[in-house]
């Protein structure tokens, strides 16, 4: 029986050690914060409402001082020093003007440093090296045209990274006359769940350019730039979200199938540079789940509705809708956003992108916007939208978004933002070189800035009141044998109200000399064969509460004097 003890006594120590390490996990595991598992290891038979939403991590905005200006000092050498500079910086300026595809102009070698007013300092991209750790090159579309450049620079491998990120966007936003615009909306979006925000900072660019003289040893200040976040990978990390799917810049895209350039990258047709005149490529190559959406948001067949549910998050898309109502942001029905789908699921999010036209922007304008960019009616146009926006639960979806986001984009919230930003902007366009290229005199500032604690208020009651006005159309003509014809599409009314169509045809873009005017509700009208010249077509549309539209069509005369909702006609 000596044996059966001796069993016994293992045994029994055995399970005091187990009780001690397990005592000694469990205290482990009070002292350990807690971890949750990140998305993307999730399985894909996890997918539910709860796990399929666009949330990111919040946190990683907490170490964001919105009055804070960072500084970055940038030393570009010459072709003697690094072989790759094969032009000056001042020839990078200029380069706009041979190159025409945003992602093909030239860079250069640099080296990229962090500190104070006083100088760069050694805090991790060290003071005394020379050697380049980044690239520099020019950014942006119609800001390669301003006097002052923005620019992308891009941190090499050794380099490290600034603040977790490999890609410096430095806006200038010339003509942002307030300097903010693109901060404010973004700090905004911090605050916002469903909707993905970007870090945003203040930087004062100094450059020390040896491309032209060797010698020099001075940094030059370009004043205050907006550096935005670049979305790519390493941003969706640091938010906790999948990063192995797909991720799309959209460049000039409706929703629509356009098959002949988005096509799969192994068909033996496939242009990738076709492919991204329409959607930039920033994530997988794999655009299977992207051509399965389109074929599904473009089938007149299929039930909308469930087509919606099925590939799209509701909470996030009229978040983004909202979001830019709510900011008057006019650049973002075929631009200007990013498409994510995350691996292992079928929904897509809308993540915003370049706010510098939005919160008054258009108000500075000097020509007037036409009435369908007031509003919900700037989305008509685009395949998603019109089908979204025909069920009348959705609008009133949409409204409750809005009213919901009202109680976080406040007045007060927005002064609190305002008042921080305000020395830094005020600072920066009174001082060289900022006040040097000002299209204002720099006494307007405060009258231009006062203007933005307001604005919001002022898109809010114009989106509510947008959509009281029927939708937008687009005007068509063509010849049918000795018969000119016009035709317009079906318009449509969010209240469901009678709508009539008022055809005019002019000899001028100003419609003062009318050759034809008639109400008519049939999409059509013909007349007989015109002498050869410029016509001009205008639709008006009307409901019966007496609000009226225009098309979407415009046409600029000779003065350079665009004319809203009138479609120039060559009849030969």
């Amino acid at each position: 029986m000596r044996w059966i003890r001796v069993v016994m006594g293992v045994v029994t120590f055995l399970f005091v050690v187990i009780g001690l390490v397990v005592a000694q996990s469990y205290v482990t595991m009070q002292q350990l914060p807690v971890q949750e598992i990140p998305s993307d290891v999730l399985p894909a038979s996890a997918e539910t409402e709860e796990n399929t939403r666009l949330v990111e991590n919040k946190s990683l905005y907490k170490q964001l001082q919105v009055d804070r200006v960072e500084h970055v000092y940038i030393t570009i050498y010459n072709q003697q020093e690094v072989a790759q500079n094969d032009l000056t910086f001042q020839e990078l300026d200029e380069s706009y003007k041979e190159y025409t595809n945003l992602e093909g102009g030239p860079d250069l070698e640099i080296l990229f440093q962090t500190g104070t007013p006083e100088g760069p300092v050694d805090n991790g991209f060290s003071k005394g090296i020379d050697k380049t750790n980044a690239s520099i090159e020019l950014r942006g579309r119609s800001s390669r045209l301003e006097s002052q450049k923005s620019y992308k620079i891009r941190l090499k491998d050794t380099a490290g990274l600034w603040y977790g990120q490999s890609v410096l966007n430095l806006n200038k936003h010339k003509d942002d006359r307030t300097r903010v615009r693109n901060k404010l909306a973004f700090d905004y979006f911090t605050k916002l769940s469903d909707i993905i925000s970007l870090r945003t900072t203040f930087v004062e660019l100094h450059v020390k350019d040896q491309t032209e003289d060797p010698q020099n040893d001075s940094y030059e200040s370009y004043g205050l730039y907006t550096h935005v976040e670049q979305l790519n990978e390493e941003a969706l990390a640091a938010r906790g979200l999948n990063t192995g799917g797909q991720l799309y810049k959209v460049e000039n895209f409706e929703f629509l199938r356009y098959p002949d350039a988005l096509k799969l990258a192994d068909d033996p047709t496939y242009d990738k540079d076709a492919f991204e005149r329409i959607l930039r490529i920033n994530g997988s190559e794999d655009h299977t789940p992207l051509l399965e959406m389109l074929d599904a948001v473009n089938d007149p067949n299929a039930n909308f509705d469930e087509v919606f549910e099925t590939y799209f998050d509701r909470d996030n898309y009229l978040t983004f809708l909202a979001i830019n109502l709510l900011f008057g942001n006019y650049d973002t029905m075929s631009t200007n956003y990013y498409l994510y789908h995350p691996l292992n699921q079928t929904k897509w999010f809308l993540i915003p992108w370049d706010f510098d036209k939005a919160l008054g922007r258009d108000l500075e304008r000097v020509d007037k916007m036409p009435m369908w960019q007031e509003g919900i009616a700037r989305y008509w146009g685009t395949s998603l939208h019109r089908r979204f926006l025909r069920n009348e639960q959705n609008v009133n979806d949409l409204r409750a978004k809005m009213e919901e986001l009202e109680k976080i984009i406040t007045t007060e919230q927005t002064a609190t933002l305002l008042d921080a930003y305000y020395p830094i902007a005020k600072k920066y366009v009174e001082q060289r070189p900022d006040v040097r290229h000002l299209d204002m005199e720099v006494e307007q500032f405060d009258d231009y800035y006062q203007n933005l604690y307001s604005v919001i208020d002022i898109y809010k009651e114009r989106s509510i009141k947008s959509f009281d006005y029927p939708m937008p159309v687009f005007l068509h003509y063509e010849r049918e044998g000795k018969e000119e014809v016009f035709k317009w599409d079906a318009s449509f009314d969010l209240q469901n109200e009678q709508l009539t169509y008022r055809v005019q045809l002019s000899k001028t873009p100003n419609m003062t000399e009318l050759l034809h005017d008639e109400v008519n509700n049939e999409f059509e009208l013909r007349l007989p064969q015109l002498e050869g010249g410029r016509y001009y077509l205008r639709v008006l549309i009307e409901d019966e509460s007496g609000h009226q539209q225009i098309p979407f069509d415009y046409t600029v005369d000779q003065q350079g004097i665009r004319h809203w909702g009138v479609k120039e006609v060559i009849v030969q």
